[in-house]
């Protein structure tokens, strides 16, 4: 129970990631950013991110625990991603009063399970994947394009900070069920690049969110070292 529940987060995980995305200003809006809607930035960065070919992310939270799925209760991963087959993910779950460790690894047609309870790789004859549940070159484009009312925030000489809304609905492959209601996401996008490096959630995705301020729940995700030469190792090596 508790290896599928592990298997169910680590492939949000990694569809999280692909969401994708460091630092903000209140500095007024430049010349710049005002020759450029923010949504025709949020649409030029989505087509520039489907042809990304490998990447690093960091994803936490922030006034909430964690993201609850099944028994477990997703805290924190970093990640590598690297040329759509082939990836690493190691995150921190709650279970009860535990803190526990798991992992993936794609290398090719082999998939590798970091096994919490014994803490070693191991290889998984499971045929469902997380890349078999998502498309790198439309999962962020995707994202961008559910934004609705985006607008500036701020600005800065590097980077372009967005706000707006969306359904939680939208994220629903993401976390699973979801709620009714709209959350709130800021982005950072890099000016030179149009690389997004980072994004933050705010607000209720579903129903095991219980801060006594909903609106203050963060989900934040960095990204970085785009196009870098990542090579994923095997684990058991």
């Amino acid at each position: 129970m508790i290896k599928n529940n592990f298997y169910i987060i680590l492939v949000v995980i990694y569809l999280v990631s692909l969401l994708n995305l460091s630092c903000t200003s209140d500095n007024p809006l430049s010349s710049e950013s005002q020759t450029r809607t923010a949504k025709q930035i949020l649409d030029q960065s989505g087509t520039i991110m489907k042809s990304v070919s490998s990447f690093e992310f960091r994803l936490s939270h922030k006034n909430i625990s964690g993201t609850r799925i099944g028994d477990l209760v997703f805290s924190s991963a970093t990640g590598l991603i690297s040329d759509r087959n082939s990836m690493l993910i190691e995150a921190k779950f709650l279970f009860g009063n535990l803190t526990l460790s798991g992992g993936f690894s794609t290398i090719g047609n082999t998939t590798f399970f970091l096994n919490p309870l014994t803490q070693k790789w191991e290889v998984t004859e499971d045929s469902v994947t997380p890349l078999s549940f998502f498309d790198p070159e439309k999962g962020i484009e995707k994202i961008l394009s559910s934004i609705t009312s985006p607008k500036f925030r701020s600005t800065s000489e590097k980077y372009w900070n967005i706000e707006g809304s969306m359904p939680a609905s939208s994220l629903s492959n993401l976390v699973g069920d979801t709620s009714d209601n709209n959350v709130e996401i800021i982005v950072w996008i890099d000016k030179d690049s149009l690389y997004l490096t980072r994004a933050i959630i705010f607000g209720q995705l579903n129903g095991y969110d219980d801060s006594e301020n909903i609106d203050e729940i963060q989900r934040i995700i960095d990204i970085s070292r785009f196009n870098e030469a990542i090579v994923i190792e095997n684990p058991l090596n």
